[in-house]
């Protein structure tokens, strides 16, 4: 993809990153397991219909935020994968209508979420029953219910001025679930609505950029340099500075003033992180997305005296009795933000620029360690080791098999 024939005034380009310019997870799984290939995000179809169903009164539903208008105009979005699954036909056989051609859309990189083609653009995060990468993408009351309070704790902590300028936040005000029941046992069919713009909504941004199309090739343009080959050479800065001071170190001043102001720990991979750009192709901030994802550390909340009414204690909390307490740390910091996006952004860069890559990492791992002064001494693992993750399916039912290795490379 070239910058110059963006299209700033459509979300088309946009799409076609999420879609096309993504090299995938380095663990492989992306195109492992997939979505049906009329849905894939890597497969021809430009669009796809969502199912919508409606329940009898006696179904329960609860909703969780601020619904949108169009959220009303029915009860449950199935994607198609679900609807036609014969293995699913228990769970919907108690509907009293559905639609199977009621919303127009497109899906993103992880496929299951989509974006409406219609409605001012809005994402939906779906319930997927089965794996897409190797996690399987279930939303239940839990899932939903943490996606907006942890949108409603950022909102207010941006709104409030304790997060960076160039912080920003694809908010998810709304989600829903309908509880059913699936081979006689309970289930929770959860939906999670996603808005189509950062929040603080500026007129500075004028494009947003996934984090992965920086350093992917694009698939139906295999010989344009990298986008972020392209922007640098638009830049005025040394390619260093530009790297740390615009692409780098904003990453880490939002990871840690979210955790140092609100006990909130990012899932900051390339996939949930988003570049906002303006004019001259001036990078304006970072955007962190998937508020479902994100860690809520109980434990440091206490010890810097950060209130927050978390209702979801049952799903992504950190706790000090926990095994992996100090381990979660580690892994969302050193593997998940520094080998899944700031390792691929400096290689990718060196590839096409002269720059000393010891002097850039020594730089950024004396930036962070400003910030890890100001947490908890045994924040991180005691052994001094960083730790990764074995590249299998992962058994729910057993602890998750962690992997220690030497020598952190930013801190």
């Amino acid at each position: 993809m070239l910058l110059d024939n963006i299209d700033f005034n459509t979300s088309n380009d946009y799409l076609h990153m999420e879609r096309y310019v993504n090299i995938g997870s380095p663990s492989g799984f992306s195109d492992k397991y997939i979505t049906s290939l009329p849905t894939y995000a890597k497969g021809s179809n430009e669009s796809f219909y969502l199912c919508g169903i409606t329940f009898p009164s006696n179904i329960k539903i609860e909703e969780f935020g601020l619904k949108p208008i169009f959220a009303g105009d029915w009860q449950m979005l199935i994607h198609p994968d679900m609807m036609y699954n014969p293995k699913n036909n228990d769970l919907f056989s108690v509907s009293t209508d559905i639609n199977l051609n009621v919303l127009l859309v497109t899906p993103t990189a992880s496929s299951r979420t989509v974006k409406i083609l219609d409605n001012e653009g809005w994402f939906l995060k779906l319930n997927y029953k089965g794996l897409i990468g190797r996690i399987d993408r279930t939303i239940g009351r839990s899932q939903a219910l943490s996606a907006v309070e942890v949108s409603n704790i950022i909102s207010n902590a941006i709104d409030s001025g304790k997060l960076p300028k160039k912080f920003f936040f694809m908010r998810e005000p709304f989600s829903r679930v309908i509880f059913l029941k699936y081979k006689r046992k309970p289930y929770e069919y959860g939906i999670v609505f996603r808005e189509p713009f950062a929040y603080p909504n500026t007129s500075e941004i004028k494009y947003l950029f996934p984090a992965f199309s920086f350093f992917s090739v694009d698939d139906k343009n295999p010989k344009d340099p990298s986008i972020l080959t392209q922007l640098i050479n638009k830049q005025n800065k040394e390619v260093d500075d530009f790297l740390f001071d615009d692409i780098i170190s904003p990453v880490y001043e939002n990871y840690f003033n979210l955790l140092l102001s609100c006990g909130l720990q990012l899932e900051c991979h390339a996939q949930n992180t988003l570049y906002a750009i303006g004019d001259n192709y001036k990078v304006i901030g970072v955007v962190a997305k998937d508020a479902e994802s994100i860690d809520k550390d109980l434990e440091l909340m206490s010890e810097l005296n950060i209130e927050q009414n978390i209702k979801s204690t049952d799903y992504k909390c950190l706790r000090r009795e926990d095994y992996n307490y100090h381990i979660m740390h580690s892994f969302m910091f050193d593997f998940k933000l520094g080998e899944y996006l700031i390792s691929p952004l400096i290689e990718d860069a060196s590839k096409n620029f002269q720059f000393d890559k010891a002097k850039l990492v020594n730089r950024i791992k004396k930036y962070n360690n400003t910030f890890i002064a100001k947490l908890p001494s045994d924040f991180f693992p005691s052994d001094g080791k960083w730790y990764s993750y074995e590249n299998i399916v992962h058994d729910k039912s057993k602890k998750r098999p962690y992997i220690p290795k030497e020598n952190p490379n930013y801190r």
